[in-house]
């Protein structure tokens, strides 16, 4: 699909939500992004140009970035209400030569809403691909690739190094599915889906086979082990102590925003409900501001990560997975990653020598404000159950 082929999908996209796409918005999204920087290493930079990677879109003008905003959020809308009416952005045959096969054949599904989607999605991807490298500096070539890349990332996940547990990408789906796509049967594409595990077929298997982490709830256990990842609910037998548990202990909402391993005793689970309900506190909200926001969790995530870097690498030491996990964390591993030197790494190790020290290292290292205190102190009161 070409320049004008795209403004008119834009224009109709402005038409559906009783918007006009003028001139001078059509100006702007001509417009080029400056040349990359410098700094950029070679893959990053052939990724940006080849429109695998989204170009971060930082740009002074404040106008150009409410055009940006305001035509992804409309192209977003415009993608999902296609997805309602079964309709594609070209022609299915482009998808089908790409996989070899079709859609129905390549995810073991015939009918329903979740080929619906895929067709939707791979035909708007073919087609914005069509823009790259040629466009790639084109402010239109980044606005469609960055609504590619979101619903990509969150209804067709490449497979990868870090795994998210499947309740946890559902909640997601279903969230959007809702917000963008309402008129659908949202029950039956959750429940007929190859990246849920939820239908059968290759894709499906794949997912179940993959392994997420969870703590054994024996207070004088608490050892983390994987299971499957799958949104059954599972009863799980801790090969240390023994003990049976059942996964989630609870099915409650916001437990599912919550990855696996930060899930908190199941007593203490009733505790933490009790309290949510008593503020009405958004199920979303408590899972990930409220708890995963807490020291307690920053805490497990050390622990879980050390449990993960053991199982990987057997054969290295503690004070080696120690490093790793610190180094991880690092500016250079991650773009707002924590702002430590080698040197500083190599000071810290010189006194971090159980999971204790680490935890304690990260969270000297992380302490500031709380960005979500609470009302009243709940924030502190969630602190207090995770920690009784």
């Amino acid at each position: 699909m070409n320049i004008e082929q795209w403004i008119f999908y834009i224009s109709e996209a402005y038409k559906e939500a009783r918007e006009t796409l003028s001139p001078r918005k059509k100006e702007m999204l001509l417009g080029e992004l400056p040349e990359d920087s410098s700094s950029l290493d070679q893959p990053t930079r052939l990724g940006m140009e080849a429109g695998v990677i989204p170009k971060p879109l930082e740009i002074q003008d404040e106008s150009l970035n409410d055009v940006i905003d305001e035509t992804k959020e409309l192209v977003i809308r415009y993608f999902f209400k296609k997805v309602t009416l079964g309709e594609t952005f070209g022609s299915i045959t482009r998808v089908e030569q790409k996989f070899g096969h079709s859609l129905e054949a390549n995810y073991d599904i015939s009918t329903g809403p979740f080929i619906d989607m895929a067709k939707t999605y791979w035909t708007y991807q073919l087609e914005v691909k069509d823009l790259f490298p040629k466009y790639h500096n084109l402010v239109l070539a980044q606005v469609l690739l960055e609504v590619e890349s979101r619903i990509g990332s969150v209804f067709f996940p490449f497979p990868g190094a870090i795994i998210l547990w499947v309740r946890q990408r559902r909640e997601t789906q279903r969230e959007l599915l809702e917000e963008y796509a309402p008129e659908m049967d949202i029950n039956a594409f959750l429940g007929n889906n190859p990246f849920l595990g939820t239908s059968k077929g290759r894709i499906a298997k794949t997912v179940f086979s993959e392994k997420v982490w969870v703590r054994c709830p024996n207070p004088s256990c608490l050892r983390f082990l994987k299971i499957p990842n799958t949104v059954k609910r599972l009863e799980v037998t801790c090969p240390k102590c023994k003990k049976s548990f059942l996964f989630p202990a609870e099915e409650l909402h916001w437990l599912n925003h919550l990855p696996p391993y930060l899930h908190p005793t199941p007593h203490k689970i009733k505790e933490l409900e009790n309290l949510r309900q008593l503020w009405g506190i958004p199920d979303e909200v408590f899972a990930t501001m409220g708890i995963a926001g807490t020291d307690w969790a920053t805490e497990q995530v050390q622990r879980q990560l050390f449990e993960r870097g053991k199982d990987e690498a057997p054969r290295a030491s503690d004070k080696e997975i120690f490093r790793e996990i610190i180094t991880s964390r690092t500016e250079n591993r991650m773009p707002f990653g924590l702002d430590i030197s080698e040197e500083e790494i190599d000071k810290a190790m010189e006194s971090i020598n159980s999971i204790d020290d680490l935890a304690r290292y990260i969270l000297l290292k992380e302490s500031k404000e709380p960005y979500w205190p609470g009302p009243l102190g709940i924030r502190n009161r969630i602190e207090e159950i995770l920690r009784s």
